[in-house]
């Protein structure tokens, strides 16, 4: 049995996956629609104003703003179909790669890798749940 096969394999299954099947169509779909692809390069800017922003250690008011302004981008995002179903495909494929990857990483090591339980659940991170 050897490693680079069994890697192989997996990744055809990954690429055969329901997953990664919706997201290659809402890529595509994404690919076709122009305004989808302002609505999402309008709202990636935005983030990236507010992230300077935030570093820059700007005025609350300039701040404030550029939030507003991204809470009224993203209900854009989300209320046209193509760019909603596309992030929402990849946020599915993002997570079992995720899953794939913590299988991979508890075969290994035999320690479960860190979930959304704050750490409770393993021990590689050093950060403990603080319940």
């Amino acid at each position: 049995m050897d490693i680079f096969t069994k890697a192989k394999e997996l990744g055809e299954l990954i690429s055969t996956s329901d997953e990664m099947t919706n997201y290659k169509k809402w890529e595509a779909s994404l690919e076709r629609d122009h305004k989808a692809r302002a609505i999402l390069r309008e709202y990636q800017s935005l983030q990236s104003e507010m992230v300077r922003a935030a570093h820059e250690d700007k005025d609350k008011s300039v701040l404030d703003d550029i939030k507003e302004r991204l809470i009224t981008k993203f209900d854009e995002v989300n209320s046209y179909e193509v760019t909603r179903n596309y992030i929402e495909s990849k946020d599915k494929l993002d997570r079992l790669i995720k899953k794939v990857n913590d299988v991979l990483i508890y075969s290994i090591s035999g320690e479960e890798s860190c979930s959304s339980n704050k750490c409770s659940s393993c021990s590689g991170c050093g950060n403990k749940s603080s319940t």
